[in-house]
């Protein structure tokens, strides 16, 4: 071959290796663009944040895909189901579990995730962060100050209220049961509200009511407090709602949004990133704070992933 014909490929390859160089590191970007569009006003005064946000999500996740938002919440897909397992790394310190189903159907997204919930000894007092159960619950139940989501602080369990009851059976089936609703509504509320093809259900059940196999759910203890802890030791009865919402964020493969080891000690607050003051997974303990279509992006967009190398499947749903 002539050094010509030689040096002309080798400025081409070098051309097209540049290309597709400029052009993966665009699509986050254009991904950021694109999202941001759908998302409300305030995202926007934020964008650099959460293009970042997104980006480190992208690759820090095993399912490697990286969808048009356009294609994943609109586009023609057509009716299958997909099940996702596998770990995301939080603070790139340890790998927490991610276990759900998305199911597409009649051009609606439906996303389900199951929590496999071991009870305490039915014996003591379990706290609560409120008190919307009490005419539910079996009693003595202590009611007194302010609901736990209504606190001002940054405290996953503030002080200003104390709420318990006692723990029987009938009064942990109770709370199974109304996580089972309430928690899926934040997720719900902001679909909707954000205009997207996507609803979300989870199931809280006792191990001899569950209703798939544990291996395709978060089996997990009941622990009758309230504390920070991670999503897969144990589900809190203290814990509020946002609060059961934001860890259900990390079984659908969401990380946090705030300065890792932040909110542990006093001397070092909870810091959210940039903008993330308004987000599920920046300020989870807030009644107000949402999930965005960023959120609801990266849960949905590994419907269209390959399987990832290596992965062990979970149990078929």
């Amino acid at each position: 071959m002539h050094a010509p014909v030689r040096l002309a490929r080798v400025w081409l390859a070098l051309v097209v290796l540049v290309l597709l160089m400029a052009s993966c590191a665009g699509r986050p970007a254009n991904l950021a663009r694109d999202l941001e569009a759908l998302s409300p006003a305030w995202v926007a005064r934020h964008s650099e944040s959460y293009a970042s946000i997104l980006a480190h999500a992208l690759t820090a996740d095993a399912y490697v895909c990286e969808p048009a938002p356009s294609a994943v919440f609109f586009g023609s897909t057509p009716a299958g189901l997909r099940s996702i397992a596998g770990s995301m790394p939080h603070y790139d310190l340890y790998d927490g579990p991610m276990r759900y189903q998305v199911r597409r159907a009649h051009g609606q997204w439906y996303v389900a995730a199951w929590v496999i919930v071991e009870p305490p000894a039915y014996t003591g007092r379990m706290e609560l962060p409120d008190c919307r159960l009490e005419q539910r619950l079996e009693g003595p139940v202590h009611c007194a100050g302010r609901p736990y989501s209504q606190s001002k602080t940054l405290e996953i369990c503030p002080d200003g209220g104390a709420f318990s009851a006692p723990v029987t059976p009938q009064n942990v089936r109770t709370l199974l049961a109304d996580w089972s609703e309430a928690v899926e509504s934040y997720y719900n509320r902001d679909a909707q509200a954000q205009g997207l093809p996507v609803s979300y259900d989870f199931t809280f059940s006792l191990p001899e009511a569950r209703s798939v196999p544990a291996s395709s759910a978060l089996v997990v203890p009941l622990a009758t407090s309230c504390a920070r802890t991670p999503y897969f030791q144990a589900v809190r009865s203290g814990w509020s709602l946002p609060i059961l919402a934001h860890e259900m964020g990390h079984l659908l493969g969401l990380l946090d949004e705030y300065a890792a080891l932040s909110g542990i000690v006093d001397l070092y607050p909870k810091a959210p990133f940039a903008g993330a003051s308004r987000s599920r997974m920046g300020l989870s303990m807030r009644e107000s704070t949402v999930f965005l279509p960023m959120h609801h992006y990266l849960v949905l967009r590994r419907h269209f992933c390959p399987e990832p190398a290596g992965l062990a499947r979970a149990a078929s749903f």
